[in-house]
């Protein structure tokens, strides 16, 4: 008699996981707030760590950011901006060669660092909507989330 292989009590399913990333998202954030950046090319800068006279000020969310002469390092880039080749991690100046109406709104600061707060609280607005109903959700950054779809797949 040949011995046959017990089959398992459960079959595990594959699941059915989702990664959101929400592109260009900083850049989405700062068009909420200053509506007449709305359909011009945006880009986020970061603070500049080494100019440390403007560190001692914080920079705070409301105030005017918009510093199309920085040469910070860009973090988020909008559709609007890359349509002209500017890309991340290029320098204020760089991308303002390539796309000369190109706005740069840098990142608020206090205590001498980035102050991410408007962008984090943004991005727990989109996951309160994503958490939404019996979807499994995961927060993996501040714009980035991973939503376990395999009850409503099913």
């Amino acid at each position: 008699m040949q011995h046959q292989p017990q089959q398992p009590h459960h079959v595990a399913r594959p699941r059915v996981v989702a990664h959101i990333d929400l592109d260009a998202f900083y850049c989405q954030v700062e068009v909420g707030r200053n509506p007449a950046l709305r359909g011009q090319p945006v880009a986020v800068i970061q603070y500049n760590p080494w100019d440390k006279e403007a560190l001692k000020t914080a920079l705070r969310p409301e105030d005017p950011r918009i510093f199309n002469d920085s040469n910070g390092s860009l973090i988020a880039v909008s559709y609007e901006a890359r349509r002209f080749g500017v890309k991340r991690n290029m320098s204020g100046q760089q991308a303002r060669q390539l796309c000369p109406s190109l706005q740069l709104v840098q990142v608020p600061t206090a205590h001498g660092k980035a102050d991410l707060g408007i962008y984090r609280q943004a991005g727990q607005q989109v996951a309160s909507i994503l958490a939404r109903g019996s979807v499994v959700f995961e927060r993996a950054s501040i714009d980035e989330a991973y939503l376990d779809l395999t009850e409503a797949a099913n």
